[in-house]
């Protein structure tokens, strides 16, 4: 049995990168007009019709996968230069 290994951090933000730029593109896929008319049928959930549901489950979710990449591709401190030290 095998242990997959985790992505190292270099290759992990690199993930992260490649997932910022197609998480746009996939929103705009998503709330496309061809996409969303699909959703425009008369079913109601607690009243709500289905294609509010749908954008905003849409809008909800590129939200919360914005935060999460957030976190990954948070901005590192600089490194201090070599040869000075940290001030105490």
């Amino acid at each position: 049995m095998a242990t997959e290994m985790l992505p190292s951090p270099p290759e992990r933000e690199a993930r992260a990168r490649d997932a910022a730029i197609v998480l746009p593109l996939l929103g705009l896929v998503l709330l496309m007009p061809p996409v969303v008319v699909l959703f425009a049928v008369p079913i109601r959930i607690a009243g709500v019709p289905l294609i509010v549901i749908y954008v905003f489950g849409v809008w909800l979710a590129l939200v919360l996968g914005a935060a999460l990449l957030g976190r990954v591709l948070q901005p590192r401190p600089p490194a201090p230069p070599d040869g000075c030290s940290t001030p105490s």
